[in-house]
């Protein structure tokens, strides 16, 4: 099994927003900087930083996993059902 790093995570959520860098970072309240470093897995958020960023996926129909790759929630919901 592949395991999926937070930093991998962290991008496939940004494509999935389909959001440059700069605009995913203002949503969280980070420099742009700063989500970089998250993306390469240099840095990982703070807490409240990942909660703001579980908060946007929600808000946008993406399931915020915690191990994984994220996935738009309807996928997740048919998964589900399926299984």
């Amino acid at each position: 099994m592949v395991e999926i790093t937070e930093a991998t995570r962290i991008r496939v959520i940004r494509a999935l927003l389909g959001l440059s860098s700069r605009e995913l970072a203002a949503r969280i309240g980070i420099t742009p900087n700063s989500l970089t470093s998250w993306e390469h897995g240099k840095s990982t958020p703070q807490r409240e930083k990942r909660k703001a960023l579980a908060a946007i996926c929600q808000e946008n129909g993406i399931a915020f996993l915690v191990s994984g790759c994220p996935v738009p929630m309807g996928d997740v919901m048919m998964t589900r059902e399926n299984s």
